[in-house]
């Protein structure tokens, strides 16, 4: 039988078990639940016959009109009643016993018997004194106030009246009796609900606690079974640790453990041949590299061959950073504590050790680690009870404890790329001198290994970054507009330039309807593949939400909306939207984040700088952005830019600024857009020589014929 069928079937044992137990419980806290909702019904019963009894006491002396005083005492019997058969209904009344049935009977039987000979022939003389026509003779002062303020003279009257004390005088005295009997019952289903719950709860507790017993049982026949075969497995483990390959494991169970003990017989055999050459651990290390040229996953295989190949409790990898000053950790195999000092709010459980480790690079020279990286020497403690460096490793019982390590560096022409660290962690295990010997060998060819798979690497990134760098240039060539649309009344020019092969700049010129035409120009922020993916999203985006219906503000808040959360945080774009009405001669602006949008009004004969507040695209999500329209007067110019043009620097360090940008347009304000851009471009020539570009350039002129 499998032992997990075998754990299967105590699993259901214990749960048909605590089912059971649940559902005895359930019984009694249901049936103590229902005792509890009688018991409190007699208590409702009882109120209601003291308020019957309140109603009989004054029914000759409230002051009421007679059918007033009728209806209520009538009421106050109706809702005895009422409680009372609620009482009697209860399901609670077969658990307490025929006992308490038979009580409830002769208070139900002793209140028909009172209300047929008692309470109704009140209520029919109440009835007669009404119809013939006292009510109106009495008032509402009450009978005996009106009897007396009205004397005695009408026979009829007192007749009525003294009928009527005597009929209640009964009902009273009979009423009395009947409480005391109600009270009787009612004490004494109260002492019984309280006995029968009492018990009820011994049975439910003595329910829990041999279910708890007898799983706690079941849990530990079935965890001594497989704990003393486990028990067996790890003593077998042990003997072959120590080097002994002379005793088998032998279990017969018939489940996974005797399945085991014919792999540890067959493993120790394998092991054996293994052992007898270093080869076999290259060719490990070779097969699981080969799968790719990751070399952090090629490291985390190299470290668990390392694992697989000695009798290490944990290990780790380190890897000498690019700056040569520290060294970082790659991966660690199990538990890896810390052989160095750390803080003492980082020991309290392995997860804080294990995060101060991920966390807190080793500077080359510090710790035992970064001196043997530091002097390309490996370490072998067999013992580290005496080491200065490892005093906290020390404490046995610890999280930090270790009995024994091994650093092996990682060299290759004398150059450390790193090192991997083996510790045994259990007291009194120590490395043996032969295992550091084959781990010295094992780091030399791991150390080629590795340095192979860099000088591969670096030939790969190459070879790659050249085709992203091809890629993402012909993408931002496919960006842009290859052919302005043409504008009734209006002539646009551009000019754009990259400071190196990618461009971090775009812009867009196209046709919203018969009468609207949209300009956009962006800067994204960073350059090469991300950038352009972010300028090909940003130009999809805005080609399909524009529409004739929305202006450029609209345009602005859909792309913000479209692309926050969709880039990653440290990717955005300042961009601005202008849109121009060929029929109103009206242009729409809207920024975000981008250069102001530069108006020269030709009869002022100045420029005009045009701003709506907007932060960059891509960066808060909930941004609103806003518009400015201007009037287009005939030779009117508009100018759009990028930062880079202003910023452009001269062979003296100078800046070429906006008010030289300025200046030059307005001096050329008579020519056409394409003109002006071709004198900006080369004036921009000029100025800046032979120097190269830092920035990227880009200018769209827009001028009204």
């Amino acid at each position: 039988m499998k032992i997990r069928f075998k754990l299967s079937v105590v699993e259901l044992t214990m749960a048909l078990g605590f089912f059971i137990a649940i559902s005895i419980s359930l019984f009694f806290l249901n049936s103590m639940l229902r005792i509890k909702n009688m018991e409190y019904q007699a208590e409702r019963v009882v109120s209601s016959l003291a308020r019957f009894s309140i109603q009989t006491e004054g029914l000759l002396t409230s002051a009421k009109k007679l059918s007033d005083l009728k209806n209520d005492w009538n009421e106050s019997i109706l809702q005895f009643e009422v409680e009372l058969d609620l009482l009697k209904e209860s399901k609670a009344v077969k658990i307490l016993g025929k006992k308490r049935l038979n009580e409830l009977a002769a208070v139900e039987g002793w209140w028909k018997q009172a209300s047929e000979w008692q309470i109704q022939p009140v209520l029919k003389h109440l009835d007669s004194m009404i119809s013939r026509g006292l009510e109106e003779e009495l008032g509402s002062v009450g009978i005996m106030q009106a009897y007396y303020s009205k004397g005695t003279d009408n026979k009829d009257l007192t007749g009525s009246i003294f009928s009527l004390i005597n009929y209640r005088d009964n009902v009273e005295e009979n009423t009395e009796e009947f409480t005391v009997r109600l009270n009787n019952f009612s004490l004494g289903l109260r002492s019984q609900a309280e006995a029968y719950i009492h018990n009820s709860l011994q049975i439910v507790l003595i329910i829990v606690i041999l279910t708890i017993i007898l799983s706690m049982l079941v849990i530990n026949i079935t965890g001594r079974r497989i704990s003393g075969r486990i028990g067996i497995v790890e003593s077998a483990v042990q003997i072959l640790t120590k080097g002994d390959f002379s005793k088998n494991l032998e279990i017969k169970s018939g489940d996974e453990f005797e399945e085991l003990s014919n792999h540890y017989n067959t493993f120790k055999g394998e092991l054996w041949k293994k052992l007898d050459s270093i080869l076999e651990f290259m060719l490990q290390i070779g097969e699981s590299i080969s799968e790719g040229v990751d070399i952090n996953s090629a490291l985390h295989h190299i470290l668990d061959s390392f694992i697989k190949n000695t009798t290490a409790d944990a290990g780790a990898v380190y890897m000498i950073d690019e700056d040569q000053q520290f060294i970082d950790l790659i991966g660690f195999n199990s538990f890896f504590p810390c052989p160095f000092t750390v803080p003492a709010e980082f020991l309290k459980t392995k997860e804080s050790l294990t995060e101060y480790l991920n966390k807190h690079p080793i500077a080359i020279g510090d710790t035992i680690i970064g001196q043997s990286i530091k002097t390309g020497e490996g370490v072998y403690l067999k013992e580290i009870e005496h080491n200065e460096m490892l005093t906290q490793n020390n404490l046995r019982g610890s999280l930090q404890y270790i009995h024994s390590i091994a650093v092996i560096p990682l060299i290759i022409s004398k150059r450390v790329l790193g090192a991997v660290v083996l510790v045994k962690t259990s007291e009194d295990m120590a490395f043996t001198d032969m295992e550091f010997t084959n781990m010295k060998t094992f780091g030399d060819y791991a150390a080629l290994t590795i340095d192979n798979m860099y000088n591969f690497t670096e030939a790969v990134q190459r070879r790659q970054m050249q085709r992203e760098l091809m890629i993402a240039s012909d993408i931002q060539r496919n960006l842009l507009p290859r052919k302005i649309p043409e504008i009734k009344d209006y002539s646009i020019g551009v000019y754009t330039e990259s400071a190196r092969a990618m461009s971090g700049d775009y812009y867009d010129i196209y046709r919203l309807n018969n009468n609207k035409i949209a300009l956009v120009i962006c800067d994204v922020v960073g350059k090469g593949v991300p950038a352009s993916l972010l300028m090909v999203m940003i130009r999809t985006v805005i080609r399909f939400i524009s529409s004739p219906k929305r202006d450029a503000e609209d345009i602005l808040n859909v792309l913000n909306k479209g692309l926050t959360r969709r880039i990653g945080t440290e990717q955005y774009a300042t961009l601005s939207v202008t849109v121009i009405n060929e029929e109103s001669d009206l242009i729409s602006f809207s920024n975000a984040g981008h250069s102001p949008l530069l108006h020269f009004n030709q009869k002022e004969g100045d420029f005009v700088q045009i701003d709506t507040n907007g932060l960059p695209v891509g960066v808060e999500v909930n941004e609103t952005y806003n518009k400015k329209e201007i009037k287009v007067n005939k030779d009117d110019i508009f100018v759009l830019y990028t930062d880079g043009l202003p910023e452009t620097k001269g062979g003296d360090g100078s800046l070429y600024t906006l008010d030289r940008l300025k200046k030059l347009i307005g001096d050329n304000n008579d020519k056409s857009a394409d003109e002006i851009v071709n004198i900006v471009e080369g004036d921009i020539r000029l100025f800046k020589g032979s120097q190269d570009l830092d920035d990227d350039q880009t200018l769209i002129v827009v001028k009204r014929v």
